[in-house]
C-alpha cells in the first residue's frame, strides 16, 4: 500500500481525536495540527476519494477500514518510540512534536 506520510499523519491523527473524543469533525484537525481550513478540507477529500475515511451529512469523520490499518500501524509504530525514548530516560517533555506542514 503506497500512501504519503502527510496521509499517514492525517489518518493518525483522525484516530487519536477519535480515541479522545467520540466523533472527529475537521475543524478538530484544523485545531490539533495548526492548519489552514483549507488545507484540511482538500487533504479530507482525497482520502476521501480514495478510501480512507468517510464523512457523513453533519462532517463526522470515520476511518473505513483500510484508513483505521494505516492509523493503527502508524500510531502503535509512533508509541513503541515514546516508551522506548522513555526506557532510555527522555523526559517526555523534550521530546519533539511533529513539525506542522
Amino acid at each position: 500500500m503506497n500512501i504519503h506520510e502527510s496521509a499517514e499523519d492525517y489518518l493518525e491523527r483522525v484516530l487519536m481525536i477519535r480515541q479522545r473524543k467520540g466523533v472527529v469533525y475537521s475543524i478538530d484537525i484544523v485545531h490539533e495540527l495548526n492548519f489552514s481550513k483549507p488545507s484540511v478540507s482538500v487533504a479530507m477529500k482525497r482520502l476521501r476519494e480514495n478510501g480512507y475515511i468517510q464523512m457523513d451529512a453533519d462532517g463526522a469523520i470515520t476511518l473505513l477500514p483500510p484508513g483505521e490499518e494505516i492509523a493503527q500501524r502508524i500510531y502503535a509504530r509512533h508509541q513503541l518510540l515514546s516508551e522506548f525514548l522513555t526506557q532510555l530516560g527522555y523526559p517526555r517533555k523534550r521530546r519533539l512534536r511533529m513539525p506542522a506542514k
